[in-house]
């Protein structure tokens, strides 16, 4: 009997040593990792071992993902997290959470893969797993970048960086170091860019990462390309070229063709460019040939050959609807699988509550629902109660239009206006979140406006802002400290002097849109938000506005243009907003708000609604 157990117990510890060196390898030999899962996973199964089977099945996942086989990827994570979920103080739990992240941020779908990277991160906490902890970091970094939130992005990929230091994993911290210089460079902060590049290239070497050095000199390649250095440009791009893998080889070379062409060299340009498109064809990559017959067709350009370049640019036309088409089928193919296995997850789940032990317990919670349903509902009819009819002051009901389109029932946006002493006084608020607590922010908005303005008879819009915020620290008891709550608002607020023809306008992050004839003329907001902000506090900014008659403004939170869709599944963005207020702004109000309204639920298709919308717009007049 002893025997048997210590059999059991040392197979059991030897699958648990064989589990983490196969986790070890998921970034370079997949076709082992799978092979080798595979027969693990069998033995444990043998021997009834679960949490060996659990692990053994997220490397299957992990190497599923790598090679491109998402289906694998998720039955197996489908599979160990009925182990993970009941024991969520294990590593894998987190590296489940992680790995699914990385499978639906493929997919594109950015809004799940935020939710589970963060999962991971908060548990990777609770477990005390470090390695987990910075490479949810590191990934939170990256989805932060591809929503264009950079400020977000680059706290994380400072944090996965600080704790890659601290655990001396100096090939993770070069990683990091890459990440972050990608970032500055986006955000053309060049010179900062090149100092991290340049820390990693030194660890890289160092560490003799020989298939990950030519990656980091491809990015300060493309850093001097960007700064116009076209000399340090060439050199770092020669360099990229020297023991990469084809597709960094490929970039360098890509890159190289481009700088010549931009100094005149055509003939080199020519080879360079010619050669990566060779390249990107071996590789059977259509999106690398989309973008070297792009380069080409901009070389000809260039050197004044306009029949080569519209040849090649077709071609490009042609290569980039073919990549589009197919990385769509796969994606397609790929999200099928996916909600396949989670609708299949989610009826097993409802089975056992229904007709298994949790009978009981599943009638609880949909009771429960239902009262938070109700209640939910009731704040919105309270919420709605609060908000200023138009109708109350006529010049403003024939003279403004609101679309409002709350997330869910209640919103954190909300709109307000009043009239005082000769004046009209518009406020388009955004409070911190969204739902119940966004509406909580956004009744002390609306309470605190109407004492300030109705009653203590101010009609500064910078003062307005000020005495608001002072009311919402107050409230909110914020005195600054790091631990305390940052809620608050971003507001667009303005004030009308019909008589003088005088508009004056204060914003906290939030800009103010006027059209004349069309044309646009933007007033920018103060960046600081209403209540506890990062930045030493300073008085609201007021700006004053001569208006003509018929002019048309806009006020509004950043819901529409954050909206996810369209064909690519991307943000509408305030370039596309604006041109479509340009486009709307001569039309009647009505009309305005119809198109507006119109047009954001085709460009939102079957996406959800990712924040509350609002946008108030106002026909000056006389």
């Amino acid at each position: 009997m002893r025997q048997n157990f210590e059999k059991k117990a040392k197979s059991e510890l030897t699958a648990d040593t064989l589990n983490r060196q196969l986790w070890d390898m998921r970034f370079s030999d997949h076709a082992a990792v799978a092979e080798k899962s595979r027969k693990l996973l069998e033995k444990c199964n043998k021997i009834h071992y679960r949490k060996g089977s659990a692990y053994a099945r997220l490397n299957l996942a992990s190497a599923g993902f790598y090679t491109s086989r998402n289906d694998i990827a998720l039955k197996n994570l489908s599979e160990a997290m009925k182990w993970f979920e009941h024991n969520r103080h294990e590593p894998g739990y987190a590296r489940a959470l992680l790995l699914k992240g990385n499978i639906y941020e493929s997919l594109g779908d950015f809004e799940k893969t935020l939710d589970l990277w963060l999962k991971a991160w908060k548990q990777s906490v609770e477990s005390g797993d470090r390695e987990t902890e910075g490479e949810a970091c590191s990934q939170l970094g990256l989805i932060y970048s591809r929503l264009c939130n950079f400020n977000k992005a680059l706290e994380f990929f400072e944090k996965g960086l600080k704790i890659r230091e601290e655990l001396g994993d100096e090939n993770a911290v070069a990683s990091s170091l890459n990440r972050i210089g990608m970032l500055l460079r986006q955000t053309k902060k060049y010179s900062e860019s090149l100092d991290y590049y340049f820390r990693s290239l030194d660890i890289r070497k160092k560490n003799k990462q020989t298939s990950a050095i030519p990656w980091t000199l491809l990015g300060i390649a493309a850093t001097y390309e960007e700064m116009k250095d076209f000399e340090k440009s060439l050199y770092y791009y020669s360099e990229g070229q020297t023991n990469s893998d084809k597709r960094c080889a490929l970039q360098c070379m890509m890159g190289e063709g481009r700088v010549l062409s931009l100094l005149g060299d055509f003939k080199m340009a020519e080879s360079k460019l010619s050669g990566s498109l060779r390249m990107a064809r071996e590789l059977k990559s259509q999106a690398l040939v989309a973008e070297a017959l792009r380069a080409l067709a901009n070389h000809y350009e260039y050197s004044k050959q306009p029949g080569k370049a519209l040849r090649h640019f077709k071609m490009y036309l042609k290569a980039r609807e073919s990549f589009q088409s197919s990385e769509a089928q796969s994606r397609l193919n790929n999200i099928e699988v996916a909600h396949a296995i989670e609708r299949s997850e989610q009826e097993k789940e409802i089975y056992r509550l229904k007709h298994v032990e949790l009978k009981q317990a599943y009638d609880i919670i949909e009771e429960k629902n239902k009262d938070i349903t109700a209640s939910i509902s009731y704040a919105s009819r309270i919420q709605n109660a609060m908000l200023p009819d138009p109708e109350e002051i006529k010049e403003l009901s024939t003279n403004m239009f609101i679309l409002y389109l709350p997330r869910d029932i209640v919103s954190g946006d909300f709109y307000w206006f009043t009239k005082v002493e000769g004046k009209f006084v518009l406020a388009a608020g955004d409070c911190t979140g969204h739902g119940v607590p966004g509406a909580l922010m956004s009744m002390l908005g609306i309470s605190f406006l109407d004492e300030i303005v109705n009653n203590r008879k101010i009609t500064g819009p910078g003062i307005i802002l000020d005495e608001l915020r002072t009311e919402i620290q107050k409230a909110l008891r914020q005195k600054g400290k790091e631990d305390e709550t940052r809620d608050g608002m971003d507001m667009a607020l303005c004030t009308l002097d019909i008589g003088k023809r005088i508009l004056k306008f204060s914003g906290a992050f939030n800009n103010l849109l006027l059209f004349r004839d069309r044309e646009l003329t933007e007033f920018r907001a103060d960046r600081m938000p209403v209540g506890i902000g990062a930045d030493v506090q300073k008085s609201f900014t007021t700006q004053t506005i001569d208006f003509c008659k018929n002019d048309m403004i806009y006020i509004f939170s950043d819901g529409y243009a954050d909206q996810f869709g369209g064909s690519d599944g991307k943000k509408y963005k305030y370039q596309r907003f604006k041109e479509t207020l340009s486009h709307l702004s001569p039309l009647p109000l009505a009309d305005q708000k119809n198109r507006l309204e119109s047009e954001f639920l085709k460009w939102k298709g079957s996406n959800p609604q990712t924040d509350d919308v609002l946008v108030m717009g106002v026909r000056l007049w006389q």
